[in-house]
């Protein structure tokens, strides 16, 4: 009778964490990500382009001026710069696109850089100024190291050139994954309090900044949540391997290198080690900010990032058509 009663507590629970399971999927798979808004609280617009190889993404064309493309992250939305897009679209023409999310296999990681080249095309693009975070960045590099006429400048933000995780340490490397769980896999309030927990331990996407609370409705909401682990970890595989740190000296494209510090995933040694590396490269540290520093100290990064760009200055020779207003 023992037996029998532990045997159908092992299925009763086993069919809890199934049903757990699945509605959390479910419950994942609903979440609308927040739409990128102006001053005015209206949406920026979003439209639709068709990879040559039937991929479909979701992107964003606003403003007027010199042009200003973005890359997001490993997660992959264009959402990420939503603090971002709204700013330097009153002075700029801001192209932003989701990340694919299928791969043939094939495909490599000049994928991405084959992405942005036709997206750029399919709306009259011919030079403009690259801007990466973390994966974003190590995909800029490669653009600029093929097609470096085409960017009048690029920035790095929170860059690498190389997967590696060995800096992280045994503790932060089985944390790591355990965080990345309790955000997508729990309730969202538990979630929450869990991930005040990894941000003062500044792990994964986490800071311990005063802007720690978006960063963690960035999670919750529009990132990871939003995204299937086996997507991103799809798009990271494709850097698995290179090494664009033998490239880097030959990119005479202006750079800015924008970084966070606090930073353990992508260590401020990377960033420096690029710097030191391209020939014509800025630093700029965004003081108490980690790996997303453009969503904790937001208005830090949008200053830095404006004051480069005006330094740059015009593109006298640009063609491009506005998108919309």
């Amino acid at each position: 009778m023992a037996r029998l009663r532990k045997f159908a507590i092992g299925v009763a629970a086993a069919a809890g964490a199934v049903w757990y399971a699945r509605a959390v999927t479910r419950r994942n798979a609903a979440l609308v990500r927040p739409r990128t808004r102006d001053a005015n609280g209206n949406a920026l617009p979003v439209s639709v382009h068709t990879y040559d190889d039937g991929e479909t993404v979701e992107y964003t064309d606003v403003g007027e001026g010199d042009v200003l493309v973005w890359i997001p992250g490993a997660d992959g939305p264009k959402e990420t710069f939503g603090y971002q897009l709204p700013r330097f679209s009153k002075n700029y023409r801001v192209i932003c696109a989701d990340l694919r999310s299928r791969f043939d296999e094939s495909d490599d990681f000049d994928r991405f850089v084959e992405d942005i080249l036709e997206l750029c095309e399919a709306v009259d693009v011919e030079r403009f100024v690259l801007i990466g975070q973390s994966l974003g960045s190590a995909i800029t590099l490669r653009f600029a190291s093929l097609f470096p006429e085409r960017l009048r400048g690029m920035v790095l933000c929170n860059p690498l050139a190389r997967l590696s995780y060995e800096h992280v340490g045994l503790n932060r490397t089985l944390l790591i994954p355990v965080a990345m769980a309790t955000t997508r896999w729990l309730p969202t309030e538990l979630s929450r309090a869990l991930a005040r927990v990894w941000c003062r331990l500044g792990l994964w996407l986490f800071d311990d900044s005063p802007g720690s609370e978006a960063l963690i409705d960035y999670a919750l909401y529009t990132g990871p949540r939003t995204v299937s682990p086996r997507i991103s970890d799809a798009r990271v595989d494709r850097l698995k391997g290179s090494d664009l740190g033998s490239e880097l000296s030959g990119i005479h494209v202006p750079a800015l290198v924008l970084k966070g510090p606090q930073d353990l995933y992508c260590p401020v040694s990377w960033a420096l080690e690029i710097v030191d590396r391209l020939p014509d490269a800025t630093y700029v540290p965004i003081p108490g900010t980690g790996h997303c520093s453009h969503i904790s100290r937001p208005g830090a990064f949008n200053t830095a990032l404006e004051d480069w760009l005006s330094a740059l200055g015009p593109d006298a020779g640009s063609d491009s058509m506005g998108g919309d207003a």
